[in-house]
């Protein structure tokens, strides 16, 4: 049974995940409703540098019981089939270790849990559907091994780090179920051909009942539940996670925790100043000046203490200053909600904004450090970027090729497109040259409207991921006006004979990022990680290296022999004026092996002698600075 949505596209049975941007009914951007917008395959792999761009926040609890999953002898696998219920499905089963990701056809992110290098809990549905998809119905679970003590602790309650990502068949018909169920003797377990938290009263509980085709969460999400009728008080509680569906993608869980329940407790799960759901905007981690839009600030949260909670609201501070509230809500027992605040608009002056959630409620919070989130943004003076400047990942970081990846922005007001800005990682090869293009976004192909010139790599400008990025800026060959409404893409294309890496930065919601490639297939699929790849306004920009033009300015630099070189080598130098010349040699991967200085040198030509003699084989980039003006070479060694 394939895999397909409720939109009439186009199937194939690897497209398991394809799904048009709808932005129809967008609350506070109507105009968008009549661009077409782009859509793409299957959601490509991601490729972080760690699983860490999502704080979690676990506050003063009274835990008494943690599992973290470092042992896998703590629990048990086991599914129907093998318990003689032949009806469901044979061979899929939970795995608990360490080094577990999803690789089914459209694998989704690993946990990215607290503790998750030490081991998690995983099961894989499309790695056991493969690409043909599976038609029978899957149901398999984990249980502990040793019974809980909760004998002393009357009310209780337990939380877990975990993350899923939706397929219900394709059609939101019920037919998955995230459960975690308990028994009190390991024994008198609710029955495993029954899927309704009515029909095992107290004893189950639905990770998201509500969710439908597509939907995913966080990664990682707290999950807590009251489970007062299964465990308070009891002394031999037994606990299980149990998965029932039909090729659906995977769910994750770690980190474990039982507590006593607080009487009064309010969580912030998650907290946004674009609130996308809502209102269909992204959220930019830089605004120029000129692309500001009103914010709608929104959190969700969750009472997971006993007593109801009255005059629920959230304040929001920017740079230490309110500037909204939410209007109060109660919020009964083991419900969530969310929190909605308007009327602020970033001031038009360049600068760090920092933001800071903060719930209350008229009850004192017995677990108060759960009660904020923060978060920041930029106001620049030209550069609109949809990444917040902190490095999650690189793209497409297995030597692909060839390849081209952007995100989508919204207009807010009329402008002038000048250039392209993005962040080329360690590991790109030296004076590889690449091309920057604003693409049509209303063909299926995203065929590029302006293009860039070709532009080399530097080593001076490639990123690690441990600063603050540094931006390769590609001139486009003619201005694009661009107009409130307007959804545009600007992108970052290599095309063969070369490795060429850029940043990713935070989450990113479905079909709003794009990446072509072979992933497998050479197509257009989109990304929940947002590429390093930035619009830029500003008249005045320039190319960052154009060699022909910094040359023509105040010397040239010629190519290094013999080439390649085993031992010594020579590299000629014309100076217009006296100037104070050095160079540097680089590796394939951007790392500096070499540095030379050559003090004060009279105008004219002269020759540069260096000694590679130490360096291993292979390629490498010298570049010789001379005053503020560098130029760059590559230079074989055998």
């Amino acid at each position: 049974m394939e895999k397909t949505g409720n939109f009439n596209y186009q199937t194939n049975k690897n497209m398991k995940k394809i799904y048009a941007f709808v932005c129809a009914g967008l609350l506070t951007f109507g105009a968008t409703a009549q661009q077409k917008l782009p859509m793409a395959k299957e959601k490509v792999r991601d490729n972080r540098f760690e699983n860490n761009h999502v704080t979690v926040q676990s506050g003063d609890r009274e835990v008494f019981w943690t599992n973290d999953f470092s042992t896998p002898a703590n629990w048990s696998i086991n599914d129907a089939y093998s318990t003689g219920l032949t009806q469901f499905v044979d061979g899929l089963n939970w795995e608990i270790g360490t080094g577990l990701e999803p690789t089914g056809g459209a694998p989704i992110d690993p946990l990215a849990s607290t503790t998750s290098a030490n081991g998690f809990a995983m099961v894989d549905s499309d790695l056991f559907g493969g690409e043909e998809g599976g038609t029978g119905i899957e149901n398999c679970w984990f249980q502990t091994v040793q019974p809980i003590n909760c004998s002393a602790h009357p009310y209780v309650s337990m939380s877990f780090q975990t993350f899923y990502y939706m397929w219900d068949n394709g059609n939101s018909d019920g037919n998955e179920y995230c459960l975690v169920e308990f028994s009190t003797d390991g024994v008198n377990w609710p029955d495993v051909t029954t899927f309704e938290v009515s029909e095992a009263p107290g004893l189950r509980y639905e990770l998201w009942p509500a969710m439908s085709t597509q939907d995913d969460v966080a990664n990682p999400t707290v999950k807590t539940f009251d489970i007062t009728a299964a465990a308070g008080g009891e002394s031999t509680v037994y606990m299980r996670f149990r998965w029932k569906g039909t090729w659906g993608y995977a769910w994750m869980i770690d980190d474990i925790q039982i507590f006593d329940t607080p009487e009064n407790d309010i969580q912030v799960l998650s907290a946004t100043y674009s609130d996308f759901n809502n209102t269909g905007l992204y959220e930019y981690g830089a605004y120029p000046t000129t692309q500001i839009p009103d914010f709608q600030f929104r959190s969700d949260v969750v009472n997971i203490g006993v007593e109801g909670q009255t005059n629920v609201e959230m304040n929001v501070e920017v740079n230490g200053t309110l500037v909204a509230t939410s209007d109060a809500i109660s919020l009964p027992y083991a419900f969530s909600d969310s929190l909605i605040a308007i009327g602020y608009t970033p001031p038009a002056t360049v600068g760090t904004y920092n933001i800071n959630y903060i719930v209350s409620a008229d009850a004192t919070d017995e677990n108060p450090g759960d009660n904020e989130l923060s978060a920041s943004f930029e106001v620049t003076e030209f550069s609109m970027g949809r990444d917040d400047g902190d490095f999650s990942g690189v793209f497409p970081a297995d030597g692909t090729e060839e390849w081209a990846a952007g995100p989508l922005f919204q207009i807010f007001n009329d402008a002038t497109v000048y250039a392209i800005d993005v962040a080329f990682m360690t590991g790109s090869e030296l004076g590889t040259e690449v091309i920057a293009s604003l693409r049509d976004i209303t063909t299926e192909t995203f065929d590029p409207l302006v293009q860039s010139d070709e532009l080399p790599i530097v080593a001076s400008l490639l990123n690690d991921g441990d600063a603050a990025p540094m931006w390769h800026t590609f001139l486009l060959t003619e201005p694009v006006d661009v107009f409130a409404g307007d959804f545009v893409m600007p992108s970052i294309e290599h095309y063969g004979g070369a490795n060429v890496q850029i940043g990713e930065s935070r989450f990113a919601p479905n079909q709003t990022c794009f990446v072509y490639g072979a992933f497998p297939t050479f197509d257009w699929y989109y990304t929940n990680e947002v590429p390093m790849v930035r619009l830029n306004f500003d008249e005045d920009a320039e190319n960052t290296t154009a060699i022909s033009e910094i040359a023509a300015a105040d010397f040239s630099l010629g190519q290094n022999f013999p080439n390649p070189a085993d031992d010594n080598t020579r590299i000629s130098l014309t100076l217009n004026n006296v100037a104070r010349v050095s160079i540097e040699v680089y590796d394939i991967a951007g790392k500096l092996v070499l540095a030379q200085e050559e003090g004060n040198r009279a105008a004219g030509q002269f020759v540069i002698d260096l000694n590679v003699a130490n360096l291993p084989a292979g390629t490498y980039q010298y570049t010789v600075q001379v005053a503020d003006a560098r130029l760059s070479r590559k230079m074989m060694i055998k």
